[in-house]
C-alpha cells in the first residue's frame, strides 16, 4: 500500500506550520516538502531510511519533509511532528529528547503513539 497526504491534509499542515511559525516567532520560515527525493538529495544523499522517521528537517533553511505514513495515524501525531521539526529549526542544538518533551508537552501524544515514535526517533537521531 501507498501511503498518500489527500490535498485536504496538507492544507491543514500548512495552517499548522503557520501557526507554529507565528507562535514560536521563528526567524526561519519553515517549509513543509512532500517528495523525498528532493530532500534526500539536497543533504542526506539518500542515508537515512524514509521508513524509519516520521519527519526530517533541514534546520538551516527550515524544510520539512513529512513522512506519508503519517497519513495513517491519528492527526495528533502530524501536529505534534510538525511542532517538534519546528522546535528544531527554532533551536537547533537543543537535544533531541529535550524537543520531544517540549513537543509532547505542547501537543499530548497517546503513550503508545510515543512509544512508537521512539522505535523511528532511535533509528534516526538529529
Amino acid at each position: 500500500m501507498k501511503w498518500k497526504f489527500s490535498e485536504s491534509d496538507k492544507e491543514w499542515h500548512q495552517t499548522i506550520l503557520n501557526a507554529f511559525e507565528n507562535i514560536l516567532k521563528m526567524k526561519i520560515k519553515p517549509v513543509l516538502v512532500y517528495d523525498r527525493k528532493h530532500f534526500a538529495n539536497y543533504l542526506y544523499k539518500g542515508a537515512t531510511k524514509p521508513g524509519g522517521v516520521w519527519a526530517e528537517c533541514i534546520k538551516e533553511c527550515g524544510t520539512i519533509w513529512l513522512n506519508p505514513h503519517l497519513s495513517t495515524e491519528p492527526k495528533v501525531e502530524t501536529v505534534n511532528t510538525i511542532y517538534h521539526e519546528c522546535l528544531h529549526i527554532k533551536f537547533p542544538k537543543m537535544h533531541e529528547n529535550k524537543v520531544r518533551k517540549l513537543a509532547d508537552k505542547m501537543i499530548p501524544v497517546a503513550s503508545s503513539l510515543s512509544s512508537k515514535k521512539k522505535i523511528f526517533d532511535i533509528v534516526h537521531s538529529h
